[in-house]
C-alpha cells in the first residue's frame, strides 16, 4: 500500500474525522513494526456504542476497525485483547484513556499471555477429539478440517506461552523465532496444517477456494439477515496479502495464512448451517461446496496422512500442556 510512508494520523484521517470524540489506536502487526507492504491497519476505536467490527479501504490502504468500550479497554475479558491493547500505538488519545488502558494491560501482560495460551490449548484438545471421532467414522473431510483447526489452536497456544501475540500472516515466522530448542513443535504445526502442499499451485488453488467461501458468506449473511453482508473489501484484502506472499516466495506462510482464513470461514458457514457437518457441506445433493472446491481448499488428505498428523499434533499438545 502506497500510504506506508504517510503518517498514520494522515492516512487514517477519515476515521479520525468520523469518530471525532473517540480515542483511536493502531493494534496488530502495524503497532509492532512487523507489517508487510500489503498488511491492513488494525484500528481500535474507543466508543460508547456497541458496534460490529468492519473493514474498509482508504486509498491504497485496507483497514479493519474494532470498536471497544472504555470499560473493555481498561479490563478486557479476552486475554488476547488485553495483550493487543498493551501493545497498541495511540493515534489520538486526548483523554489519555488509551495510555491508561495500555499501562494497565502491560502490567498484567504475562498473566494474560498465560491465560490466553491455556484457553487455546484447551480448545486444541477439544478439537483434536472431534477430529479423532470423525476419523473413526471415516468422515475424512471432517477429520481433515478439525485437524487443521486444532493445529492452528496449538500454534497460537505455543506462541502465547512465549508471550508472543500471534499475527495470522506472520505465523510461521513467529513460530520459527520462538521455537528455538523446541523444533518439534514447529514441525507439528507444519504437519498438522499440511504445509507440504504449500507450492505456487497449492497457494493459488486455496486462494481461489477461499474466495468462493467468501461468496458463500456474503450470500448466507444476507439470507440470515445477520446485519451487513460479508464485505467485498475482506476478499480484496485477502487477495492483496496472499499475492504479496506469493511474490515474495513465502509460499508456506501464504498457505498457512489461507488455511487460517479457511478455518475461520468454515466455522462461520457452519454457524449459518448449524445442522450440517463439513462432510455434508461438501458432498451429496445439498452440497454447498463440492468435491472440486474441497480439493482446492486442501481438505483432501488421505486417511493415513490425517491419522499420522493427528498423532504428531496430539503429542505436541501434550508436551506443551506439561510445560506450561
Amino acid at each position: 500500500m502506497k500510504g506506508r510512508s504517510v503518517p498514520a494520523s494522515t492516512l487514517l484521517g477519515p476515521i479520525l474525522d468520523t469518530y471525532l470524540d473517540s480515542a483511536v489506536a493502531i493494534i496488530g502487526c502495524n503497532s509492532r513494526g512487523m507489517e508487510r507492504y500489503s498488511c491492513e491497519f488494525d484500528v481500535m476505536v474507543l466508543t460508547g456504542d456497541r458496534r460490529a467490527p468492519s473493514s474498509l479501504r482508504i486509498g491504497d490502504a485496507f483497514v479493519d476497525l474494532l470498536f471497544v468500550s472504555e470499560k473493555e479497554a481498561l479490563k478486557p475479558r479476552n486475554p488476547e485483547h488485553a495483550m493487543s491493547i498493551a501493545l497498541a500505538k495511540p493515534v489520538r488519545d486526548s483523554s489519555l484513556v488509551l495510555s491508561t488502558s495500555s499501562a494497565a494491560n502491560t502490567a498484567v501482560f504475562s498473566e494474560s499471555a498465560k491465560k490466553a495460551s491455556g484457553t487455546r490449548l484447551a480448545s486444541a484438545l477439544k478439537i483434536l477429539g472431534r477430529a479423532e471421532v470423525a476419523l473413526a467414522k471415516r468422515a475424512l473431510v471432517d477429520a481433515d478440517f478439525w485437524l487443521l483447526a486444532a493445529s492452528y489452536e496449538f500454534a497460537y497456544a505455543r506462541l502465547l506461552s512465549k508471550e508472543c501475540l500471534p499475527c495470522p500472516s506472520h505465523l510461521l515466522a513467529q513460530l520459527r523465532e520462538n521455537s528455538k530448542g523446541t523444533q518439534k513443535s514447529f514441525e507439528g504445526v507444519s504437519i498438522g496444517c499440511g504445509l507440504e502442499a504449500a507450492g505456487r499451485a497449492g497457494c493459488g488453488a486455496r486462494l481461489e477456494g477461499v474466495g468462493v467461501l467468501h461468496d458463500l458468506l456474503r450470500e448466507g449473511s444476507q439470507e440470515a439477515t445477520l446485519g451487513s453482508a460479508w464485505p467485498k473489501v475482506r476478499t480484496e484484502m485477502l487477495n492483496a496479502k496472499a499475492q504479496e506472499l506469493i511474490t515474495r516466495v513465502e509460499l508456506a506462510e501464504c498457505y498457512s495464512f489461507l488455511g487460517q482464513e479457511l478455518v475461520d470461514d468454515m466455522m462461520r458457514i457452519l454457524k449459518l448451517n448449524p445442522k450440517r457437518t463439513v462432510t455434508s457441506l461438501t458432498s451429496g445433493r445439498d452440497a454447498l461446496i463440492g468435491e472440486r472446491l474441497t480439493r482446492q481448499l486442501g481438505l483432501a488428505r488421505s486417511e493415513k496422512a490425517v491419522k499420522d498428523a493427528l498423532g504428531v499434533v496430539r503429542e505436541q499438545v501434550s508436551v506443551l500442556s506439561r510445560t506450561t
